[in-house]
């Protein structure tokens, strides 16, 4: 239950917080999108102050992570409205609905710092019931009845939140009957990177427009989503690019894995240890990169960190012989010395944070795809012409032909005719641009422009406000 939540002063002090609770809005003004939904909402709210409304309670509906538990939240806040919170991970039935709403709804109340609120003196607190549709599954046993009484009963305002409001009408017209309806609609790409860029701001991180653009994009109106993918991919780095996206292919992001390091990485419990890598549901194949990126930074005695890798080269043997037999049942084994293998490398837990950090190897394997995807390209055509296997190739005869490629102009000359690099390729052999003088000259185009484009920070940013307007 979110009766409380945390300070400002614990937020901004606490680097592994999600995001989206860190920059979740305070004031409905600051909350993205929704004008016409927000307007209702403060509508509904002024009608407590001046008793009660005809309809005591609204439903915030719409898709998932656009806003509305931030609404509610940021409606509270201005309204000076104290919080009583229950979502859809509370007991879901007729005696949770009467212990922790009934007696907030009906009853005076006290607020979560232990004061007295009279509603007849006009304090109000604010009840939420959040994923609203999930409370009332198939565990309900009573909710959806007991809410609608509460809902008829209530002395203060009540707001429901739900993802799939038609499925909670067609389980109960007499609850819905009595609920405000506000759709609330997936966010504007634009406003969606608007947000993003002011959070890489406040973290003093550097930005890709495209970058942002393209996650805007990717999310389709969820915020929650975008702002999650863009923290998974700004973990360890002081600048977001395009290409950085490509990590976003794994399931399991950051913010997910990270808890389970810290699970195997300060705990003693070996089987937790296990446990946790069941639930992520991760191959080992990409788990055993976090855990070696990590294991340094949390083992700093000598002996710890030894064991540690030792239980780790253990798993990765493990792995290697997976791929060579394809006897899949040794990810067990894997799986157990990578998570209590490690675990058991120390003899106390760990306190205090720790800064963990993405892979560094996935990020370079991210950062050079497009590269060894030339390369591949590359040594394919090379191979037709020198009756050689593209392995070989690109293991014995590219360096050389490189080599010739850039001191030889009679032999650049005649490969481009004879093997017909793209310019890409060409660049590769150059170890130039794309754009260059160089290369552009191979193919007899025109001149390339050659102005350089400043890269001072105030014109980068005007070139990225331009480029958010027009999006």
């Amino acid at each position: 239950m979110g009766s409380s939540r945390d300070s400002a002063e614990d937020i901004d002090n606490n680097p592994t917080m999600d995001w989206t609770e860190k920059y979740r809005p305070t004031t409905l003004d600051d909350v993205a999108g929704n004008t016409d939904a927000k307007k209702k909402l403060v509508r509904w709210a002024n009608q407590w102050g001046k008793g009660k409304p005809r309809k005591k309670a609204v439903i915030l509906a719409g898709k998932a992570g656009i806003g509305k538990t931030s609404a509610a939240l940021a409606l509270a806040n201005d309204m000076g409205w104290d919080v009583i919170e229950m979502n859809a991970s509370d007991q879901r039935n007729k005696y949770a609905i009467q212990d922790v709403v009934g007696r907030s709804a009906v009853d005076d109340t006290f607020a979560p710092n232990g004061e007295f609120i009279p509603y007849k003196e006009g304090k109000r607190t604010l009840i939420i019931l959040d994923e609203a549709d999930n409370i009332f599954g198939k565990e309900d046993f009573g909710g959806i009845q007991e809410t609608s009484n509460v809902i008829s009963q209530t002395e203060q305002p009540i707001i429901l939140i739900a993802n799939d409001y038609y499925y909670l009408r067609r389980r109960s017209r007499n609850l819905s009957e009595k609920l405000q309806k506000i759709d609330f609609e997936p966010l504007h790409e634009r406003d969606v990177a608007l947000l993003l860029r002011d959070i890489c701001k406040a973290e003093e991180i550097g930005y890709d427009i495209d970058a942002l653009k393209e996650l805007a994009k990717r999310s389709d109106g969820d915020v929650r989503s975008a702002v999650r993918d863009l923290q998974s991919i700004a973990i360890g780095s002081d600048q977001i690019k395009l290409e950085d996206l490509d990590v976003l292919g794994y399931r399991n992001r950051a913010a997910e894995i990270f808890p389970s390091l810290r699970t195997i990485l300060q705990g003693i419990d070996p089987h937790s240890s296990r446990e946790v890598i069941r639930d992520l549901d991760e191959e080992p194949r990409n788990l055993i990169t976090w855990i070696d990126e990590n294991i340094p930074r949390e083992y700093t005695d000598s002996k710890e960190l030894v064991n540690g890798f030792d239980s780790l080269s253990k798993a990765d043997v493990f792995l290697g012989r997976v791929y060579s037999t394809q006897y899949y049942r040794f990810w067990a084994y894997a799986s157990d010395l990578m998570s209590a293998g490690v675990t058991l490398a120390k003899e106390h837990p760990h306190r205090g944070f720790r800064k963990y950090a993405f892979p560094t190897w996935i990020r370079k394997m991210t950062a050079s795809k497009n590269k060894r995807s030339i390369r591949t390209s590359l040594s394919k055509k090379i191979a037709k012409h020198t009756h050689a296997t593209s392995d070989r190739v690109a293991t014995d005869v590219l360096p050389y032909f490189q080599h010739l490629f850039n001191t030889n102009m009679k032999f650049k000359r005649k490969m481009v005719e004879e093997i017909e690099p793209n310019r890409f390729e060409a660049a590769f052999l150059l170890g130039k641009e794309p754009s260059s003088k160089e290369v552009v000259s191979l193919y007899h185009k025109e001149p390339v422009n050659e102005t350089i484009k400043k890269n001072k920070k105030e014109k980068e940013e005007k070139k990225n406000q331009k480029s958010l307007l027009e999006f």
